[in-house]
């Protein structure tokens, strides 16, 4: 079986989870009824019964929401095309093959994991990672970069490729902090 990881490719676009514009939507209601209340006094009583009905409900979505995102994971904008294979000789990124001759550095960050829990994220953000915002920077030798992103998993990570990175400190190609990072 050849080891590989699938490339991620982002949207340069901005997504928004549903569930957080459902939020907002419940609280906009609410500021609303209580900012109509005050300018239409003949209709206080029906308002103000409407705005704590909003208030209880909005308060209780916003709990489920906060509580629900310690169980859900980061949503991804993006999708998956190809594989990252790295061999000794050379890495194959999605169709773009790099040797190591023509390779002059390559730089590596793989600290999520799909699944994994990101503690210090903020309430109304998602706990778990995606696993998707790892990703391998190669530079050549002629001045060019690539950037790829790609998933990691417990079982299928970047360091299924320890032996073959070694090639590649020893060369000088991959920082030895880098190296020691990836397998530590």
């Amino acid at each position: 079986m050849q080891k590989k990881l699938r490339i991620y490719t982002p949207n340069s676009s901005f997504k928004v989870d549903r569930r957080l514009l459902s939020l907002l939507l419940l609280w906009t209601i609410v500021f609303i009824l209580y900012t109509v209340k005050s300018k239409f006094p003949s209709s206080e009583e029906n308002l103000e019964t409407l705005g704590l009905f909003f208030v209880i409900i909005a308060f209780l979505y916003s709990l489920f929401f906060i509580t629900s995102n310690f169980f859900l994971r980061e949503t991804t904008n993006g999708k998956f095309e190809g594989y990252l294979i790295i061999d000794s000789e050379k890495i194959i990124c999605n169709l773009d093959v790099y040797t190591l001759y023509e390779i002059e550095k390559i730089s590596i960050l793989s600290d999520y994991f799909y699944g994994k829990f990101n503690g210090n994220t903020i309430a109304w953000q998602r706990k778990k990672s995606n696993g998707v915002k790892n990703y391998i920077e190669i530079h050549k030798k002629d001045g060019k970069y690539k950037k790829y992103f790609f998933l990691q998993t417990k079982t299928e990570n970047i360091e299924m490729f320890t032996d073959e990175l070694r090639t590649y400190y020893r060369f000088g190609k991959l920082g030895e902090q880098n190296y020691k990072n990836i397998v530590e």
